[in-house]
């Protein structure tokens, strides 16, 4: 297919790589805390199951400085205040709900990566 000069011709982000520290103990934890997957692993990067046409990646960057100001990805979920119960529950801190749609709260990974959970 041939696209003209105007038209879009990205049709989606295939994947988030998100900085990590160390691969081994941040894989242990997305799965603990959150219950991903591991479908692919090798010395510096894995992959790991969310949803279909969705790729989430921890990457191990030895001098790696979080991301503290903003976040840079959101997890949707059904129910934001059942998802924010269950963290809490994993004694994950994670803010009070923002103000405003969509409902959403962010919480820290073991990184010190911030990251949003919304409600769509």
């Amino acid at each position: 297919m041939c696209y003209t000069e105007t038209e879009q011709w990205v049709e989606r982000i295939d994947a988030v790589f998100l900085p990590v520290k160390n691969l081994e103990e941040s894989l242990s934890w997305y799965q603990e805390v959150f219950n991903f997957s591991l479908r692919w692993k090798n010395e510096r990067m894995c992959g790991l199951e969310i949803a279909p046409n969705c790729g989430f990646h921890l990457v191990q960057i030895p001098h790696f400085e979080p991301i503290t100001t903003y976040t840079p990805f959101n997890y949707v979920v059904k129910d934001v205040e059942d998802a924010r119960q269950r963290l809490l529950a994993k004694n994950i801190a994670v803010s009070p709900l923002r103000q405003g749609e969509p409902r959403r709260f962010d919480l820290t990974d073991l990184n010190g990566n911030m990251i949003s959970v919304i409600e769509l």
